[in-house]
């Protein structure tokens, strides 16, 4: 019997009481999480602190340096400002000209499609020209089966439209067959 009265807890408080001590615990319970919070917000202004300071620090150091960036930009004078210019100019016409010179492996293919009957290639050396008028060089080294197929392949080199000049050395018609030779093409601009 006395189990029984344990397990079944009576309150015989009147009931506006029972309602005041309610109010009053969760006005505590209310009160403390305010506190708890507040708490934490004042822990997390300390530690973000730090942070504040280092951040001030860098922006008045980068505002320096834009201070003197913008100084020694309004410092430079007229002439210097038209002498980046006009080698800018420079730059943007030898681009331009580039832009219209025929490519390295275009004149090989061009000097590839060269009928070459009795000819075998072993190498080709393409080196651009030094300036615009300067079309550039093209060696054209191999083995030739007989003196008139090497004078006949010189010839068609010459009269290629991407040729000014096709140069062959008389000293590589010393031998009748199996001539070793090196064609030295000029290159038309």
């Amino acid at each position: 019997m006395f189990n029984r009265m344990h397990n079944e807890l009576t309150n015989l408080l009147p009931f506006e009481r029972q309602r005041a001590l309610s109010r009053e615990y969760f006005l505590r319970l209310g009160m403390v999480g305010i506190i708890l919070v507040n708490i934490l917000v004042l822990i997390a202004a300390l530690l973000l602190f730090p942070t504040y300071v280092f951040l001030s620090k860098s922006m008045s150091a980068e505002q320096k340096r834009l201070a003197t960036l913008e100084s020694t930009l309004s410092a430079t004078s007229d002439s210097v400002l038209s002498m980046r210019l006009s080698a800018l100019m420079s730059d943007a016409t030898t681009l331009t000209a580039l832009a219209d010179a025929p490519s390295a492996s275009a004149t090989m293919r061009s000097a590839l499609a060269v009928s070459r009957f009795g000819i075998a290639l072993a190498g080709l050396v393409y080196t651009p020209g030094s300036t615009e008028a300067l079309g550039g060089t093209l060696a054209i080294s191999g083995t030739a089966a007989t003196r008139d197929a090497l004078r006949n392949y010189q010839l068609a080199l010459q009269g290629a439209a991407f040729a000014r000049t096709a140069v062959l050395p008389v000293s590589a018609y010393a031998k009748d067959s199996d001539i070793a030779f090196t064609i030295t093409v000029t290159l038309a601009p």
